[in-house]
């Protein structure tokens, strides 16, 4: 239920110039290959959305695996254009999966202007639960017309590019950072995208190979790890500004969490309330749609 992209962060250095990050040959044959062969029940959801009118790309754990490195994510993220369009899309298909709500706001371009996402989940016929969150306005993504942009589009599968991604995944828990670093790897230090490798790989191995590899660019890098790096100095302390860099970044998504947390704290209560009474009486997805709406409007701030 929380909302998304409301944190500033300090633009990125850019340490190669501009150039299109997803480009890579090897991740495009990826994104095909997991497209053609992969029983992913969430690619096959993607599809029923798209199918039924929704402007939507695939997010988050999701996109790890599309990408190839990530063998599982055990719920769908998606990014859904601010149109009713998209939104009335997206319940309708939900409602024949007969879904319901988890916490969150409502499914809704006044909502999701305001950066919060929706929350849903449902049973597939062999037992499967199926767990799936939408946004507009994701967390640390900076330009949000530019993801839109730059969405890698094979066959039917539509995912975000890998530098939203990378920003995506820059979250509190610690296992993300190791998704980033594979993602530098594929599609910067392999795909031969200096800004994307330098900036993000976590490992000292294949950092130090970056530099070595791309040393003007390394040279107008700010990152503490490169500069280290080419002053030549011991592997610990390169080490140590990757782990600062990633605990900072933790912290920074910990501290976002922790102030929505209080303030949604009161709406969390009646929305546990308002599950309860679904649960009881089995309401339509619309009809707890159109509830959940009335309960949410408190979170607008009287804009509508």
């Amino acid at each position: 239920m929380f909302p998304t992209g409301r944190i500033r962060i300090p633009e990125l250095p850019d340490c190669a110039g501009p150039g299109k990050l997803l480009a890579s040959g090897a991740i495009r044959r990826c994104v095909r290959h997991q497209a053609e062969t992969m029983e992913n029940p969430y690619l096959t959801l993607h599809r029923e959305f798209r199918e039924a009118g929704a402007d939507v790309l695939l997010s988050s754990g999701q996109a790890c695996v599309v990408f190839g490195i990530a063998a599982f994510s055990k719920d769908g993220d998606w990014i859904v254009r601010e149109n009713e369009r998209s939104c009335g899309a997206v319940l309708d298909v939900l409602s024949r999966h007969e879904a319901a709500y988890r916490l969150g706001a409502p499914l809704d371009v006044a909502w999701l202007r305001l950066g919060f996402t929706s929350h849903f989940e449902f049973r597939t016929p062999d037992g499967f639960r199926m767990r799936t969150d939408f946004c507009s306005r994701p967390p640390r993504v900076r330009n949000i017309g530019r993801m839109w942009k730059q969405a890698l589009r094979t066959q039917d599968i539509d995912v975000v590019d890998v530098q939203s991604l990378v920003q995506l995944k820059q979250t509190r828990r610690i296992r993300d950072y190791s998704m980033i670093g594979a993602l530098a790897e594929v599609a910067g230090l392999a795909g031969n995208a200096p800004t994307l490798a330098l900036n993000y790989l976590q490992d000292y191995e294949l950092l130090s190979s970056a530099v070595r590899k791309w040393p003007g660019d390394a040279a107008s890098c700010r990152r503490e790890a490169v500069r280290l790096l080419l002053e030549k100095a011991p592997r610990a302390r390169v080490v140590a500004a990757i782990a600062i860099e990633q605990d900072a970044r933790i912290r920074e998504d910990q501290t976002r969490i922790e102030a929505l947390r209080g303030r949604l704290a009161t709406y969390g209560r009646e929305f546990a309330r308002l599950r309860l009474r679904w649960m009881r009486t089995g309401p339509s997805l619309m009809r707890q749609h159109k509830e959940l709406t009335v309960l949410a409007r408190s979170l607008l701030g009287g804009r509508r």
